[in-house]
């Protein structure tokens, strides 16, 4: 999603942009500039959608029992999952709570009981042809999650190509660490309704409605999948599938107010 010179839809946007002079920068005019913001020498604008960061939800990990998905009490009560009370110190809880022991990567812990998540629950959480599973679920403690976390992390070793020759640069191997594919994401999308500044600066007129904007976020899901974001995109990182829920759509009162809405990515 790109910004359309002179507030054309992005669709034309390529065959008026070979029309205008070079280096005229943010149009100011189409949804993208106004929804996420700009800066011209006459007008800077902030934008009307802002982004948390992305907290994990649920990390792979593997077990004896196959690939598994943790997460705590308190993540689950943060993206409106009710579970309970959480696991003591050192132990889990799963779907069955019979297996006596199970091992989360090296981690070899003692199951405390039974979860009460179900599938119900995890219906946000379903992506394509993937379906996150109730019995799949490991409640850990608060206390473990990150260990566990930084113990699974795919250890990536990479050596710096040379321009000049094309070959492996001396003295330039790295690692890196990443996230493993499959872990899922939550966050939380702002937006923001601000007619009023229309009325203080008449360059901004017709400010995107909410719906408009959640629109545009939507038609653009399908780049994150194919091109990615952040870095090394080239060699396979970066890329989401994302669902975008309104937490406040049962509410249609509160949908009506203007003001501040905010979405939840699930990725």
């Amino acid at each position: 999603m790109g910004c359309s010179p002179g507030g054309y839809p992005i669709s034309q946007a390529y065959t008026k942009y070979r029309t205008l002079p070079k280096n005229t920068g943010h149009c100011g005019h189409c949804i993208v500039c106004k929804g996420f913001g700009f800066s011209k020498k006459s007008i800077s604008w902030q934008g009307m959608v802002f982004f948390s960061d992305l907290n994990i939800a649920f990390f792979p990990v593997f077990t004896i029992k196959g690939t598994k998905w943790i997460t705590t009490t308190r993540t689950l009560n943060e993206i409106g999952i009710d579970n309970g009370e959480a696991p003591r110190d050192d132990k889990i809880k799963t779907k069955n709570g019979n297996e006596g022991h199970l091992n989360l990567g090296w981690l070899y812990l003692e199951v405390e009981g039974e979860h009460s998540l179900n599938n119900d629950n995890l219906n946000n959480f379903n992506f394509n042809s993937f379906k996150l599973n109730a019995d799949d679920i490991i409640i850990v403690p608060e206390s473990l999650f990150s260990q566990i976390v930084n113990s699974n992390l795919e250890m990536r070793t990479s050596v710096s190509i040379d321009p000049i020759t094309g070959a492996a640069k001396e003295g330039a191997l790295f690692t890196s660490e990443a996230i493993p594919r499959g872990t899922i994401f939550y966050g939380t999308i702002r937006v923001f309704d601000k007619k009023e500044f229309e009325d203080i600066e008449n360059s901004l007129k017709p400010l995107p409605k909410a719906d408009e904007l959640k629109q545009a976020l939507n038609n653009s899901k399908h780049f994150y999948e194919t091109l990615g974001i952040g870095g090394m995109t080239t060699r396979g990182f970066g890329r989401l599938v994302i669902n975008i829920s309104d937490p406040e759509a049962k509410n249609a009162s509160s949908n009506n107010d203007g003001g501040e809405r905010n979405e939840q990515p699930e990725t």
